[in-house]
């Protein structure tokens, strides 16, 4: 009887720790998830119940800090979907009396630049839903000559149109990821053709999905970020749409670094491309001739970002800009939009992650934890003037982030640590912040380090090692780049980090 009951014990815990497995696999989780979700509230309450508070650290700030070891451990683990997560924070915060009103709380949700994305968004979902995306992309990439370096050249501008129309990194992956498949079956999978799969994942993928989305505000999650922790830091909305594509359209020439270094690497510049750019020339022709529709929203898009540029004229915001616009668009009978298959592409999920990310923010600056944690790193930061400190951070940070898949996640972490560290450096908080944090978007030390990459790495077309060849050097010649070339232009721009603001 007692072996009876042992093994029906067994059979119970057995078949109960199978469905875990099943569940886990059909949600798309990992078997990191479940041990990652029970430590994220171990952290949470470990922090609240045994870290003292202080002069420094307010009862308010360690709970902030709580929920910041609780979405940290959740995003390192995969415990949750990033949507949920972005719905834990501000609940959290106000359940710990960090934000204690809904208002407060969640603040992220509530902002012009919440809207403005959210508009994009959906957007870029009509984009998707018309095929006007991938036309654009088919049609650039089409227009090059059929060699390896070109064809990059030409995935490259694809990514730099695209990322005004879908303003996601992983959005634009997803974009291009059937199309750079399409051009690695044209190559071999050994010798030169290798090489040439390796070099179109890679950037047609992930680097080049990240690379593009800087230049514009919209088009990068991480500067929605980066632009309300600036603001927020030195309390006025001094980074505008235009002032950031302003100040940050130099970053096109890490592209050329891109390009040339890839090339040079891989080996890849001049490998022929079997065929010719049939395969390309073969997808475009599928999609045919553009429709009515695709010319209406094409129009309407250019409209926004035209109106976005001139906010400074007409003074409406870039919210309403957004928003408005979505509304023309579905004017009945103008379009056959349908708004079923619209909202199904819509990237909601991170957009929720942005809003919660936002409150995170906004959560830290409020109760004080931004600057006590930045005192720390500020202790170890070597007295080597402006542009030794930039480059120490900058290494720091991106050494500190490598196990966040998520660049909206990480950049949420560090931004308001680190625009609270700039006044405490004597630096200025615009330029040192924009600095350190803009590296993020080239976080390519490891194909894990970003969501693009890792669609890229999934592919299978590269080794792990491979990655890291390539990508490594490539982010510390980035950061050189910051400090060396963007630090000046910022200084040009009205922003000398050596002058510290007020």
């Amino acid at each position: 009887m007692a072996n009876g009951t042992i093994t029906s014990t067994v059979s119970v815990k057995t078949k109960n720790e199978n469905l875990i497995n099943l569940n886990l696999k059909e949600a798309g989780l990992n078997k990191y998830s479940v041990p990652g979700f029970i430590l994220s509230w171990l952290i949470f309450a470990v922090v609240l119940a045994l870290v003292p508070t202080s002069e420094g650290l307010t009862a308010e700030g360690r709970a902030s800090l709580a929920v910041m070891g609780w979405v940290t451990t959740i995003w390192l683990t995969s415990a949750l979907p990033l949507s949920i997560s972005g719905l834990g924070i501000p609940i959290l915060l106000m359940l710990t009396g960090a934000m204690p009103t809904i208002p407060e709380a969640f603040g992220g949700f509530t902002q012009n630049v919440t809207y403005l994305i959210l508009g994009c968004f959906v957007l870029a979902a009509v984009m998707q839903t018309t095929g006007l995306d991938r036309r654009i992309s088919l049609g650039i990439v089409s227009k090059v000559k059929p060699k390896v370096g070109s064809v990059l050249k030409g995935l490259m501008g694809a990514h730099l149109i695209t990322a005004i129309l879908v303003p996601a990194t992983n959005a634009r992956g997803a974009v291009f990821l059937p199309i750079v498949s399409g051009l690695n079956n044209l190559f071999d999978k050994e010798g030169e053709g290798a090489r040439a799969r390796k070099a179109m994942t890679m950037v047609g993928i992930g680097f080049a999905s990240l690379a593009s989305g800087i230049i514009l505000l919209h088009s990068h999650m991480s500067n929605v970020i980066i632009t309300q922790t600036i603001n927020q830091a030195v309390g006025e909305n001094i980074i505008t749409w235009d002032t950031w594509a302003w100040m940050n359209w130099p970053l096109l020439g890490i592209l050329v670094i891109l390009y040339f270094w890839v090339n040079w690497v891989l080996k890849t510049k001049n490998i022929e491309v079997p065929g010719g750019m049939d395969e390309v020339k073969r997808q475009k022709d599928a999609l045919g001739k553009m429709s009515f529709t695709e010319w209406v929203v094409l129009v309407a898009f250019s409209l926004a970002i035209i109106m976005w540029a001139t906010e400074k004229i007409h003074g409406l915001s870039m919210a309403v800009i957004s928003l408005g616009v979505i509304m023309l668009l579905f004017i009945p009978g103008l379009t056959n939009l349908s708004w079923k298959k619209v909202q199904s592409n819509t990237i909601w999920g991170t957009w929720l992650l942005l809003c919660g990310s936002l409150s995170l923010v906004s959560a830290f600056g409020k109760t004080g934890v931004d600057t006590w944690l930045a005192s720390y790193l500020v202790g170890i930061a070597p007295a080597w003037g402006w542009i030794g400190v930039t480059l120490f951070i900058c290494i720091v940070v991106q050494f500190l982030r490598l196990g966040i898949v998520s660049n909206v996640a990480a950049v949420t972490l560090f931004a308001p640590i680190v625009a609270a560290m700039a006044p405490m450096l004597d630096l200025n908080t615009v330029a040192f912040t924009m600095a350190v944090l803009n590296v993020d978007s080239y976080a390519f030390i490891l194909p894990i380090s970003v969501t693009a990459c890792l669609i890229a790495y999934g592919t299978e077309e590269f080794s792990f090692m491979e990655f890291v060849k390539v990508g490594a050097p490539l982010t510390l010649m980035v950061i050189l780049y910051m400090v060396f070339v963007m630090l000046p232009w910022y200084a040009f721009c009205g922003y000398p980090i050596w002058v510290p603001m007020n």
